[in-house]
């Protein structure tokens, strides 16, 4: 069964200037997704009359939904209504009840309803009211052409609850869906054009669709299967691409799984066995120990600015061997209490983490019951670039341990 088509439009200079942050899209687009609509589009224009009804006329023709956020407000640079009015020839009529609702708010506040807000209650003839019980910008819903259109307030809060209590439901009756499953596989240290290299060699039905979600060291495989896809190759062909990626995979869940970062992979391993860590941290600048904060997992952490600042603390020359260095800094802090002891080593100073042309090779060193092991990464970028590698590979150090998967070289 074809899925149905949406869109998605957001108004507002203050949109498309960058004042704020458009994250209604990104909500809608999961909730959207995850009903059973293929989303298509998503734009945004500014409080411009002409462009918002050619877009409106656009949409219509195009898609079978269009959620639209913002311009509901009370104020001269609120066009959505009028657009609406404009772009299918509906003249705008006030509602009385929407007038009534506005007109409560105030008075809820102890306050008089300034004339301007009036606006809010102006619906295009035939629109269906949307009741906003968590603000003062009543939503409306119309047919456009082909499209079912659905206006709602900016304000994200405002938003949301208007889409769970009223819209939600709406569109389960009103279209025929059938949700995709979108199963993600989380990989760290690999980019995007190694994962899509590793994943050549597994032929996908043509119904399967194959995307990447990059965010630096930690990158997402999703793998979107029809409703209908049997499950037992729904399972081999996540086997045959895990497998293709291989170690570099730690975690498999779906679209909003939670907690199925790397922080919380590790912690979840440290948490079975009633285990406790130390950290030194360098490159990191203090990522890995704000990742660990506050959990029962963690013993504690020193983080240190560069090489000489190492030196220093644990009392070694600047030319001592980096190896028997590294080995007694985890082992000094193993010897604070902790089970494991992760430390990040690396001789560089801040010059060399700022240029973001440049390289540091980091020695990744973790202290165990059973010995020390290490591995040995390049990291590049600009500073927060290394910083997020940094604490990504600390992580995977422990993760390759806890997990006894291959990587690590004893010392």
């Amino acid at each position: 069964m074809q899925r149905p088509v949406a869109e998605i439009f957001s108004q507002g200079d203050e949109v498309v200037t960058g004042e704020i942050m458009d994250t209604n899209s990104a909500w809608l687009s999961r909730e959207l997704t995850d009903l059973g609509f293929d989303i298509t589009r998503h734009t945004a224009v500014g409080d411009r009359l002409e462009a918002l009804v050619d877009l409106l006329r656009e949409i219509s023709g195009r898609a079978d939904l269009c959620m639209c956020t913002g311009g509901l407000g009370p104020t001269c640079d609120d066009l959505t209504a009028e657009a609406v009015s404009l772009a299918f020839g509906l003249p705008l009529e006030l509602d009385a009840d929407a007038l009534a609702q506005v007109e409560s708010y105030f008075t809820r506040l102890g306050r008089t309803m300034p004339e301007v807000n009036k606006k809010q209650a102006l619906f295009p003839r035939g629109s269906e009211r949307l009741d906003n019980l968590w603000g003062t910008a009543p939503g409306f819903a119309l047919q456009g052409g082909g499209c079912r259109f659905v206006f709602m307030p900016g304000v994200p809060s405002e938003m949301k609850a208007m889409f769970r209590r009223w819209i939600e439901p709406d569109l389960r009756c009103r279209f025929r869906l059938s949700p995709a499953r979108l199963v993600v596989l989380n990989t760290v240290g690999l980019g995007e054009s190694s994962l899509q290299e590793r994943l050549n060699q597994v032929v996908l039905p043509s119904e399967v669709k194959l995307g990447f979600r990059a965010a630096g060291p930690e990158n997402q495989v999703k793998l979107l299967f029809p409703a209908t896809f049997p499950e037992t190759e729904l399972d081999d062909i996540v086997k045959r691409a895990a497998d293709a990626i291989g170690d570099a995979v730690f975690a498999i869940g779906g679209s909003e799984e939670p907690d199925s970062d790397l922080a919380s992979v590790v912690g979840r391993e440290l948490a079975a066995r009633r285990s406790t860590i130390s950290i030194v941290e360098t490159v990191s600048g203090g990522k890995l120990a704000s990742r660990c904060a506050g959990q029962p997992w963690f013993h504690g952490a020193v983080v240190i600015p560069d090489s000489a600042g190492l030196h220093r603390y644990f009392g070694m020359a600047p030319w001592d061997d980096l190896v028997r260095a590294s080995t007694r800094i985890v082992l000094d802090s193993r010897e604070q209490g902790a089970d494991y002891a992760l430390a990040q080593i690396a001789h560089y100073d801040g010059d060399q983490l700022h240029d973001e042309a440049g390289t540091v090779e980091v020695h990744f060193i973790l202290s165990a019951l059973d010995g020390v092991w290490r591995q040995t990464r390049l990291i590049a970028g600009d500073i927060e670039r290394k910083r997020s590698t940094a604490t990504a590979l600390s992580f995977d150090l422990l993760r390759r341990y806890l997990q006894k998967k291959p990587g690590l070289h004893a010392l």
